[in-house]
């Protein structure tokens, strides 16, 4: 089982604490590394990419699946979602980020790249988030207008110590339906 990297741990420490099943869906979970560590951990994973990987092996609480993010329909909801570096690479991302927030029960964490952090040779990114619009970056604060009415934060983490040399970043967004701003006061 491959280690976790700061960005994994950051993702896991968003989970909610309190008052929520242990249950993820995890859309495009690539070859399933945090999958593993989270069903070891005891929750009860379901994880689906568009790619079928080799390293999938289901075990007592994983299950992998090759899905679509945009057949959400044919997706089993849950009380924790996982989307780590996938909107970046998806042109429709708004659609996308609408089906996972109706596949998530309580709280939606996400990560992409800050501008093109690790948009190396070969890599199919489409889409670059900064702190503000400009040129060909897309400002990530859209995420709190695309999450209304929903409870956002948004963060910067590091995934590996040497980006903090290149000025290498992920966005960590987390979604909470707990807060939904139009209920109004408890």
């Amino acid at each position: 089982m491959q280690p976790l990297d700061m960005k994994d741990i950051a993702i896991i420490d968003a989970f909610p604490v309190y008052d929520c099943e242990r249950i993820i869906l995890n859309a495009g979970c690539g070859a399933g590394r945090i999958d593993f560590h989270l069903s070891e951990m005891d929750y009860r994973v379901h994880a689906f990419d568009c790619k079928h990987y080799d390293t999938w092996v289901d075990g007592r609480n994983l299950k992998f699946q090759k899905a679509n993010i945009f057949e959400a329909e044919d997706m089993p909801s849950a009380p924790i979602v996982i989307c780590s570096q996938v909107l970046e690479h998806i042109k429709e991302y708004k659609q996308a980020l609408a089906n996972l927030i109706a596949l998530t029960e309580i709280r939606l964490v996400i990560t992409i790249p800050y501008r093109k952090s690790f948009n190396g040779s070969g890599d199919e990114h489409c889409n670059f988030w900064d702190d503000h619009a400009s040129g060909e970056f897309k400002d990530v604060h859209e995420f709190q207008i695309l999450c209304h009415p929903y409870g956002v934060a948004i963060s910067k983490i590091r995934t590996k110590l040497k980006d903090a040399r290149t000025d290498k970043y992920n966005y960590l967004i987390i979604m909470d339906k707990r807060q939904n701003y139009t209920r109004g006061p408890r």
